[in-house]
């Protein structure tokens, strides 16, 4: 019978003991080779591709912008690679950015060594396989997207996703917190807060607050 061929498989991770931990449960698989690389972004794909990878488990400290520019990078440079995300199930992870690079293959650390090695051989198979808990934020993420297609313009030019923003903003909410109130990242309220600006005519958020208040935007659902 012949054998299955060798898979090659580089983990990255922020966090050391889970990058071993990961090594060593695949490295149990007769099947894959693996290999732990650098956390330092600017160097991963010149030690993926010296590796010949077949998959990169990479895993994504909470709103890790070098990282996912990496992960961009390498889909460029080598489209036919896969990629296993493993995040931390924080609300500021942005499944659909990571989803709109082409990443289809999304864990967080709560997942068990079953679902880590099943996601894997799917994601070396080219499927897409995302953890329950990826996959139920994935669909907020959807349903507040159609929403706010749906919503453009509501006031003054704003969209519903900058009102329900500059609402919580005007609550006295940091952007951490209307983050996780609304399930999108920091980066997002903070695109959002910029559009407001642009749009209002102002520089600050008690601007934005103030001009909105006087328009009688707030109050608008």
């Amino acid at each position: 019978m012949a054998s299955e061929p060798v898979r090659r498989i580089f983990v990255v991770d922020h966090q050391p003991l889970v990058a071993r931990g990961l090594v060593a449960l695949l490295s149990d698989e007769p099947d894959f080779e693996v290999l732990t690389g650098s956390l330092h972004p600017d160097r991963i794909p010149a030690e993926v591709k010296e590796f010949r990878a077949d998959l990169i488990i990479l895993g994504l400290p909470e709103a890790d912008t070098e990282l996912m520019e990496t992960a961009r990078r390498l889909r460029r440079q080598r489209p036919s690679i896969r990629f296993v995300v493993l995040a931390d199930p924080t609300p500021s992870l942005d499944i659909s950015e990571l989803v709109r690079i082409g990443i289809t293959a999304i864990l967080t650390r709560n997942a068990s060594q079953a679902e880590v090695l099943a996601t894997v051989r799917q994601g070396l198979a080219g499927r897409s396989l995302l953890g329950s808990e990826v996959a139920g934020r994935l669909m907020n993420e959807l349903a507040i997207a159609v929403r706010r297609a749906d919503n453009k313009g509501v006031g003054g030019g704003l969209t519903r996703r900058e009102l329900d923003v500059l609402t919580l903003v005007a609550d006295g909410l940091p952007n951490k917190e209307v983050a996780g109130r609304l399930h999108i990242s920091e980066n997002t309220v903070k695109n959002h807060m910029r559009s407001v600006h642009d749009k209002l005519g102002v520089r600050t958020r008690t601007e934005a607050v103030v001009t909105a208040a006087r328009e009688g935007l707030l109050g608008l659902k």
